[in-house]
């Protein structure tokens, strides 16, 4: 079956396009958020995806430039559901890199339709895996940047970048930062210095590599590196 992948948050909706699209032989997997589904994505490669417009629409925008930008995705076939009937907004995000555009609510056998002709058009062969953007480079205290750029880091930073790279694509729970990364007890470390450690390495990144932020917060979970790293 072809592996695809349905971001929309509406589950009745998800429900019934999840349906239409096991019917067309794909074999769904659903999430409901951008930070999700680049973790999936992360996790195993798909062959579609499909992305329903949130009231951000920028953000989503912002998601199909940064799928097309990302090494390895040009083989993938997007298909944008908005909440639009204007045509000058579909077009424009056929050129922002959709490869189909629809207006939403549409019917959900269309939308299934349509994923089985651009899976036919797609490369059959397995897509390469992408060459892994950032390095760490645990024995130097050092991240380096897909630009290229060295990101010197501190003891607590390193250990921090270790525990999460090693498990890019997972979140990673504060406490296990806490004891495993930093040799801590948990109930008694005071989590306000593992935020300050976390902060500090943000803006390090920011500054050295504006163009994206791959440390991201999983609220009341942890954190998670949500980009492709290789750990030398």
């Amino acid at each position: 079956m072809k592996r695809i992948i349905v971001m929309m948050e509406e589950e009745k909706a998800r429900s019934v396009l999840v349906d239409s699209l096991c019917k067309a032989g794909f074999d769904p997997v659903c999430v409901n958020d951008h930070i999700n589904l680049t973790l999936e994505l992360l996790r195993q490669s798909a062959r579609i995806v499909i992305l329903h417009g949130s009231a951000n629409g920028d953000r989503d925008d912002a998601m199909l430039v940064k799928l097309r930008a990302t090494p390895g995705m040009e083989w993938l076939g997007v298909i944008m559901l908005i909440a639009s009937q204007d045509a000058a907004i579909r077009t424009a995000c056929l050129h922002k890199g959709a490869d189909v555009c629809l207006s939403w609510p549409a019917e959900s056998t269309e939308v299934a339709a349509y994923a089985a002709s651009l899976a036919r058009r797609l490369p059959h062969q397995p897509p390469r895996e992408p060459e892994p953007a950032w390095k760490f480079r645990q024995n130097e205290w050092r991240l380096v940047s897909p630009s290229g750029t060295g990101i010197e880091l501190s003891h607590l930073e390193a250990a921090f970048v270790a525990i999460i790279a090693r498990n890019a694509g997972k979140p990673v729970r504060r406490r296990d930062i806490i004891s495993d990364a930093f040799g801590k007890d948990p109930l008694s470390y005071d989590s306000r210095r593992l935020e300050a450690v976390v902060s500090r390495l943000r803006k390090k990144v920011q500054r050295s590599y504006p163009q994206s932020q791959p440390i991201k917060v999983v609220h009341s979970i942890g954190y998670v590196f949500t980009e492709a790293i290789q750990c030398q």
